[in-house]
């Protein structure tokens, strides 16, 4: 068996020193918070564009509407014109108003022009 003082003649080793502690890196936070304020500006970018999307359509719907009325009031126009201008109508208040009558066959004449 060994004794004490053989122990105490061998070198001791030297003593280790604590391996250096691996210090891991924190994550910054600031690549967080601007990644994050990036994906909202997409966000509000794209809610913005609907909205404008959703206003320009309910623009359309009432230039639509507005059309489809104009076109009806044509369509009124366009009849109220065409009775008021028919033959019968006009003659008719021609002899009323003016006395006017209609020329019978033999108070007509024609005249031949010169070619």
């Amino acid at each position: 068996m060994a004794t004490w003082a053989a122990e105490a003649d061998r070198p001791q080793p030297k003593p280790r020193r604590p391996a250096p502690r691996v210090v891991k890196r924190q994550r910054r936070v600031t690549g967080g918070v601007v990644g994050i304020a990036i994906v909202a500006g997409l966000l509000a970018g794209v809610v913005a564009m609907n909205v404008a999307v959703l206003r320009l359509n309910m623009k359309l719907d009432q230039l639509g509407r507005e059309r489809n009325d104009l076109r009806a009031q044509n369509a009124t126009l366009s009849s109220q014109l065409s009775s008021q201008a028919s033959a019968p109508r006009i003659q008719g208040l021609a002899a009323k108003r003016l006395g006017l009558v209609q020329a019978t066959p033999d108070q007509t004449s024609y005249v031949t022009l010169p070619h």
